[in-house]
């Protein structure tokens, strides 16, 4: 980490993913605003979070699913009030479905766009006003894993989606000095050592 505390809008919080990098961040020094799916999960992270040497005032948890641009909005602002102006955004929340050779279920998609796509998408439309004002934040999105031949067509083509958004931000973001980037998603429920030091070493530099 820099000088600066990292201050880290994190979607995808209560997945195994998102625990892990808001660890990382708080036991680094830096400030962390979770987003999660459920209002049930809010108690079990604060619970995972706050462990002995981290601040309670160092951590906001917050609702925010799917295209919810209110509660998103909301939350930003509340995480700003609360914690500092938002330094990162990690879109962490994914989700993984192996292929079914015969058919995928008429609402596949729309779980797999609401994880893989609508959520880091809505958290990032929320927090980008003001990191343009500042002329100052970086925005890492997770793409497709790097073995992914036996996901389903629905998952590929969230992580697509993801990855085009994410292309097109880059370009529309260059004049305001905003860092975009993508980085594969972890194949499988473990994550590896190699590719959570990538996520850690982007989240911790500004």
């Amino acid at each position: 980490m820099t000088d600066a505390p990292v201050i880290l809008l994190l979607a995808g919080a209560a997945d195994q993913l998102g625990v892990r990098v808001a660890q990382d961040v708080l036991r680094a020094g830096g400030r962390v605003a979770a987003a999660v799916s459920r209002a049930w999960q809010v108690e079990k992270l604060r619970d995972q979070l706050l462990q002995p040497g981290v601040q309670s005032d160092a951590l906001l948890i917050g609702v925010v699913a799917g295209r919810d641009a209110e509660a998103a909005a909301g939350f930003v602002k509340g995480a700003t009030d609360a914690l500092g102006a938002i330094t990162h955004l990690a879109g962490a929340s994914f989700l993984l479905r192996q292929r079914r050779p015969q058919r995928e279920p008429a609402g596949d998609l729309d779980e797999m766009l609401d994880a893989n796509l609508h959520t880091n998408v809505t958290l990032a439309r929320a927090v980008l006003p003001s990191m343009r004002r500042r002329r100052s934040g970086r925005l890492i999105f997770l793409n497709q894993p790097a073995e992914a031949e036996e996901l389903s067509v629905t998952c590929l083509a969230s992580f697509a989606a993801m990855a085009a958004f994410a292309d097109a931000l880059a370009l529309d973001c260059g004049a305001a000095a905003l860092q975009i980037e993508s980085i594969p998603a972890p194949s499988d429920e473990s994550l590896t050592q190699d590719w959570m030091s990538v996520l850690h070493d982007d989240a911790g530099q500004s």
